[in-house]
């Protein structure tokens, strides 16, 4: 038997209140291949929840078609679970007694790692409050490449064997993996060969400029002088950098030239301005997922974007099979599963510590005091943040400098704070005069206008 909640009034009315949208949608009983349309929807884009037997907010009497007992649903169940016959863990269901009207069947959905096809055999993804229907072999292809029932590096490319022997990466390769083999014999084992052809696998590891058939497969390095959420063209220090070659070099060479730009930003410590020091373990961890865990098919970058007080690590391709942004430091799977297997065969490969990415990423921030990496999931992508903002306020900050320095005007203030525009700090001047924290130094204006800690507060404290 299903668990059964009576639900109150209250209850009632908050359900009947509920809009269908993205993530809530009710069905009417009668119609069960309807229902397994919405829910192979819901399970094919980020779950939701569908209450069956309760009709649309149009109709009048929305409680008129609930189940007389939980028996007369059986046959919706079976529907459903046929759905999940690949993980049935990714379903759940319940009743809710609905005072004496009858049951409502609730259907939990999760997005699930697998493609879900309604009961006609047919695709659906939700979008908005529709369940839209994936009919053309790229909208398929493209499902089963985001759930990675299928990796892009299998896809063949126009390159043979040949165009790879003598390669660094070849070289480096060979010269490590046990058993030794030929660069054939070795190829045709992994089959990482479409008959003549390279697979995307081997393009990406073995070739030193995958980049001719790849473009995409490198890394755009971008440093923005600013704060703010998003950069703008104005904000950049420089052009952007791409950062090309195999996946081993590239990694190592992204890693690289990340740590070089931002130890390169001033951070006011008890020492004064200083560099900032990140752990090194915590930026080759979440380039190296970016690269390796990214999905191929999308023509796109991994972007790094640098700013005053973070970094963001954006990789292509949303979270793949049953990863997802709560379970990620937990959860074990490979988008591209021999690419990271093969490149973990290289000397030092950059992936030693493998599944264990992103935990080391996490412990290494915070042992730092610098918070937890922050991830989000976007419609085709996955950003990961590295946060290296002082924890001290900005008023701190410009009273431990006053205490070095004596005095301090706004150009110096912003540089100190990590803030573009004057006009925050004119403000957090007023205010800081205001409670009597600083006070304007005589005979100081306009632009050479200074400020100071209050002699009198000076006075007190010299003569404790």
């Amino acid at each position: 038997m299903w668990m059964v909640h009576q639900a109150t009034d209250e209850n009632i009315q908050k359900l009947l209140s509920l809009n269908e949208d993205q993530f809530n949608d009710f069905k009417d009983k009668e119609s069960v291949a309807k229902c397994t349309k919405t829910i192979s929807a819901f399970a094919n884009a980020d779950g939701g929840e569908l209450f069956i037997g309760i009709r649309d907010a149009k109709e009048k009497d929305r409680l008129s078609r609930l189940f007389r007992d939980q028996e007369e649903a059986n046959g919706c169940i079976n529907e459903i679970f046929k759905q999940f016959s690949d993980g049935p863990e990714y379903i759940n269901i319940e009743f809710l007694k609905l005072s004496n009207a009858g049951f409502c069947l609730h259907v939990t959905v999760q997005k699930a790692p697998f493609v879900v096809r309604s009961s006609d055999g047919r695709v659906f993804r939700r979008q908005n409050a529709s369940d839209i229907e994936l009919k053309t072999i790229s909208e398929l292809q493209r499902i089963e490449l985001e759930k990675g029932v299928r990796s892009f590096e299998d896809s063949a490319v126009e390159a043979e064997l040949h165009e790879i022997e003598g390669s660094r990466a070849v070289l480096s390769f060979l010269e490590n993996v046990v058993p030794s083999a030929s660069l054939k014999d070795f190829m045709q084992k992994e089959r990482l060969m479409a008959k003549d052809r390279l697979r995307v696998c081997a393009l990406i590891l073995f070739d030193d400029n995958p980049q001719t058939l790849l473009p995409h497969a490198a890394v755009k390095v971008y440093r923005y002088r600013t704060l703010a959420n998003e950069g703008d063209r104005e904000d950049l220090e420089d052009q952007p950098h791409t950062i090309e070659g195999s996946a081993y070099e590239v990694i190592y060479e992204t890693v690289r030239y990340t740590k070089e730009k931002v130890e390169a930003i001033p951070m006011l410590s008890d020492l004064g301005l200083v560099q900032i020091k990140y752990p090194p373990e915590a930026i080759h961890e979440v380039i190296c997922n970016a690269v390796l865990h990214r999905d191929y098919s999308i023509n796109d970058y991994v972007h790094v974007r640098i700013f005053d007080n973070r970094i963001e690590v954006e990789s292509p391709g949303k979270l793949a099979g049953p990863v997802t942004i709560h379970n990620i430091l937990k959860q074990r799977f490979a988008r591209n599963k021999k690419t990271v297997r093969l490149i973990a065969k290289f000397p030092s490969p950059p992936n030693k510590d493998v599944g264990e990415g992103l935990n080391t990423a996490f412990r290494s921030m915070q042992q730092l005091n610098l918070g937890r990496p922050d991830i989000e999931e976007t419609d085709g992508s996955v950003i990961v943040r590295l946060k290296h903002e002082p924890l001290a306020s900005k008023g701190e900050l410009i009273i431990q400098y006053l205490k070095k320095s004596g005095s301090i005007n706004n150009k110096k203030a912003r540089e100190v704070c990590n803030v573009q525009s004057d006009s925050v700090i004119r403000k957090l001047f007023h205010s800081m005069i205001a409670a009597g924290e600083i006070e304007k130094v005589p005979h100081t204006r306009g632009t050479g206008t200074k400020y100071r800690i209050p002699l009198m507060s000076i006075h007190k404290t010299n003569s404790r």
